[in-house]
């Protein structure tokens, strides 16, 4: 189970390490790509408040967005409280990504999950194991970063 949560750990890591890249791209190149991201979401006036709040502001809140991922990459290859932190800022951020949906339109329930729920919540569900057991060896040392 150890070098399973090492897997799990050193796969979520770079996917936010990595991810605010394309934030940043997208944000400067095709803003309006983020538009469909209101249209699927659970809460309800939550596609109102995307379309009058976040749409108008879309590169600041995308860039807000890369420092997040940034953030959560870094803390993922900490130590101690810093790592789980991490993680539970990943799962947060998956659960809000769940509501909010991929911005996948969809005919029918099931297609709606599929689509836009299911990705995440496998990926939440694979991060979850991390979040017991906790080990601080199971980052290499080299790719360790020390917040002492």
């Amino acid at each position: 189970m150890n070098a399973m949560r090492k897997v799990i750990r050193l796969f979520v890591a770079p996917w936010y390490l990595l991810g605010w890249l394309s934030h940043v791209y997208l944000s400067l190149t095709n803003p309006q790509i983020y538009a469909v991201f209101g249209d699927t979401a659970l809460i309800p006036g939550y596609t109102g408040l995307w379309k009058s709040m976040v749409m108008p502001s879309i590169t600041f809140f995308a860039f807000l967005l890369a420092g997040f991922e940034i953030l959560v990459g870094y803390l993922l290859l900490s130590e101690g409280k810093w790592a789980k932190t991490g993680v539970v800022l990943s799962i947060l951020f998956n659960l809000f990504l769940i509501q909010m949906g991929l911005g996948i339109p969809a005919k029918s329930g099931l297609q709606d999950f599929l689509s836009n729920r299911l990705p995440n919540l496998i990926f939440l569900a694979i991060q979850l194991p991390l979040l017991w057991g906790w080990n601080e060896w199971l980052i290499p040392k080299p790719l360790r970063l020390s917040r002492k």
